[in-house]
């Protein structure tokens, strides 16, 4: 993946393939689509905002074709860009997942503005949670680099403390996943605190590990 020819191989075909197939689909119901499309929704999963379909689904698709792209050739700009061949699998794994979020996120509003009932709260939570576990499973293997990964100014300037912090991470993140799947299931505002939680357990607790492990290993 990070040779320099930059060739494409299997795993390139197959994220671009599950990119293009939710804009295939559009193709196909774009006439069904109503002038304006719900593309937003609020805590009760009703939707609060609009646009034309025209805008949204141009803006999506290049969302969809960008992301992919953007995070194949991203380490190509990396100082430390060899260090991702010791966690290709897991950054393949990664890419593939954005991607299909990406996707079936695009095909969910298709379906709820196409007529289907879609609870939108619960199909993200459900989602989110299940990419926070995934990270989480692979996250103590991501290398020192300046792109991908828990990135505070200690972590960047000391390799040690980046191994340590992302190691501490990595259960964390499984943790919030299944708190986000439980709020999935949970009411409204009850439902974005266990999400508040979540995320304050892989932003916060590995951000201050990182200061303390950082001073004292440099006192």
């Amino acid at each position: 993946m990070f040779r320099n020819d930059h060739r494409w191989c299997g795993i390139d075909w197959v994220v671009m393939a599950v990119a293009i197939l939710p804009l295939l689909i559009t193709w196909m119901v774009y006439p069904q689509l109503p002038p304006k499309m719900a593309v937003h929704f609020g805590i009760s999963g009703q939707p609060d905002g609009y646009q034309p379909k025209s805008t949204f689904l141009i803006s999506q698709a290049l969302l969809l074709l960008a992301i992919p792209l953007l995070i194949k050739y991203l380490p190509v700009l990396d100082p430390k860009r060899e260090n991702y061949n010791k966690f290709r699998r897991f950054y393949e794994i990664f890419r593939l997942t954005i991607t299909t979020f990406l996707a079936v996120m695009f095909g969910l509003v298709l379906a709820f503005n196409l007529g289907y009932h879609i609870h939108m709260q619960m199909a993200v939570l459900l989602m989110v949670g299940l990419i926070w576990m995934v990270i989480g499973n692979f996250l103590g293997q991501i290398r020192f680099n300046y792109f991908f990964g828990i990135r505070t100014p200690w972590t960047l300037a000391d390799e040690e403390v980046w191994r340590r912090t992302h190691r501490l991470a990595a259960p964390l993140w499984v943790v919030a996943g299944v708190l986000m799947l439980v709020a999935a299931f949970l009411p409204g505002w009850l439902a974005v605190g266990v999400l508040v939680v979540g995320i304050g357990l892989t932003a916060v607790i590995p951000g201050v590990y990182s200061l303390v492990v950082y001073r004292r290993r440099h006192r």
